[in-house]
């Protein structure tokens, strides 16, 4: 319907009046006084049609009778018959042959027609045809009796009665009751539409109202307004809607404020290295340093670290955008921590660490990459061993759990503060700020062993101090087992 409105008034209106009627006000009025309108179109026609009919017809036994042919059919027969002899045997033929047709019960209810009750009488006033009694009887006598003569050649040689309301008196002008019966239907119509176009003047303003404030909101995001919110005064769809664009608003401003903080921690990451290299490169070309093996080691470090930060970004954008290769098979993880574990027992010996496996028995396969998920381990044990003193101890559990496999990695160290252990799996997060890339690394470990164990389906979490320790960290991870 509202497409129906806006068709026709591109088709009416010029074209710049026709923008005003663009607003979503504007069509939904117009889409409501055109229904208003065909509304009140209709029910004139209808109320009129439906009084016409009552003028024009009666009802006998659910036919639909027209005076103005029975009269005739009356006449034909008195004269053929030269009197009103048998005629209530063929009363029902004539009545037939007199009506439009049939019509049903229920339909002449609605239009307020009944059955009515027809006698015709001689010249001198005595019943010779009754559609409800004998003939014989005197005429009914009532004022709700109308009456039409039967005249051959000018002389009334009977007449037609009916009993009922239904249809228009003789004697009234038909046309005139009909033109007052539709000037009222057609106030009250006009009435009746000017209150309902007054309601959906207001329904609509709700319905606007809100879309306004969103469509204003939107713009200002558009332009760059991320703080844009929209207030959410309702509980219904417009609610709901309201809601998700705050939802959605929130997104794009936390993405946009991870993008610009990665930015700036990509380029504070990479200046140190840069800044060592051009250092050592000035102080060769300025005759400092000679080009022995051992400067130009200097450089192929900081080269390695650039290398190692800008492969480390790699992994991990390709993990987040879902396009990480993993070359997954069934594992058993028992046998790949035991690997892991051999591989920094020397660097726990040197820093007089305690690394122990502690692994249950009968533990299922796991699906997945067996480099990928070393690279996950490694990075735990390496963080346990950077944070854990001389003399301390670290302990990696691993134990069936829920038809999967829960690995923990857990250290006595100084532990992680409850404000940052949201945090740890963020990139180029270091709890503590004092490290430097040398002491604390490049801030994306963690990041990149939350995305790998994700993509194998499992979860990745800390807990600071562990749940059986005073201090301390525990890093977990689950992996479920091979289906």
């Amino acid at each position: 319907m509202c497409m129906l409105f806006n068709n026709f008034i591109g088709t009416i209106l010029p074209s710049n009046i026709r923008n005003l009627f663009n607003h979503l006000w504007f069509k939904l009025i117009g889409t409501f006084a055109l229904v208003i309108g065909i509304g009140v179109l209709g029910t004139v026609v209808l109320t009129r049609q439906g009084a016409a009919t009552q003028f024009a017809h009666f009802m006998v036994d659910g036919q639909m009778v027209r005076p103005t042919w029975l009269l005739p059919n009356l006449v034909d027969y008195y004269q053929q018959q030269q009197g009103w002899t048998d005629l209530p045997l063929m009363l029902d033929q004539i009545v037939t042959a007199s009506s439009d047709g049939a019509m049903s019960s229920m339909v002449g209810s609605m239009m307020g027609m009944f059955d009515n009750r027809m006698q015709i009488i001689d010249a001198r006033g005595i019943v010779v045809a009754d559609t409800n009694s004998t003939t014989g009887k005197p005429m009914v006598d009532t004022e709700l009796v109308q009456r039409w003569p039967i005249l051959v050649d000018d002389q009334q040689i009977g007449a037609l009665l009916i009993e009922g309301s239904m249809m228009g008196h003789p004697h009234l002008n038909d046309a005139l009751l009909l033109s007052g019966i539709t000037r009222a239907v057609l106030v009250a119509g006009l009435i009746a539409g000017l209150v309902a176009l007054l309601m959906a003047g207001l329904l609509v303003r709700q319905i606007t109202r809100p879309l306004t404030s969103l469509s204003q909101a939107s713009s200002r995001i558009a332009a760059g307004d991320l703080a844009a919110r929209v207030s959410v005064k309702s509980q219904d769809e417009f609610g709901a809607l309201a809601d998700h664009f705050n939802q959605m608003a929130d997104s794009l401003q936390t993405q946009e404020s991870v993008r610009r903080n990665l930015m700036a921690d990509i380029a504070h990451e990479l200046r140190t290295p840069l800044a060592g290299i051009q250092g050592t490169v000035e102080a060769l070309q300025d005759g400092i340093f000679l080009p022995t093996a051992e400067n130009l080691e200097i450089i192929h470090e900081e080269i390695m670290l650039i290398n190692r930060l800008v492969e480390d970004l790699r992994t991990l954008a390709n993990a987040e955008a879902g396009n990480l290769f993993l070359d997954c098979t069934g594992l058993d993880l028992r046998e790949l921590t035991q690997r892991q574990v051999a591989t920094f027992q020397y660097r726990a010996l040197t820093q007089d660490t305690d690394l122990t496996l502690v692994a249950g028995e009968a533990l299922p396969l796991v699906q997945g990459d067996e480099q990928r998920l070393g690279q996950v381990l490694a990075n735990l044990l390496d963080n346990a061993l950077c944070h854990t003193p001389a003399g301390g101890s670290v302990r990696v559990y691993i134990s069936k759990v829920n038809a999967g496999v829960q690995l923990a990695v857990t250290d006595n160290g100084e532990g992680i503060a409850a404000a940052d252990l949201p945090y740890v799996f963020e990139r180029f997060y270091r709890a503590d700020r004092s490290r430097s890339r040398e002491t604390g690394g490049s801030g994306l470990g963690l990041a990149i062993a939350r995305q790998l164990v994700e993509a194998h389906g499992g979860r990745i979490w800390a807990n600071s101090p562990p749940t059986d320790h005073t201090h301390g960290t525990a890093f977990h991870l689950f992996l479920p087992g091979k289906g």
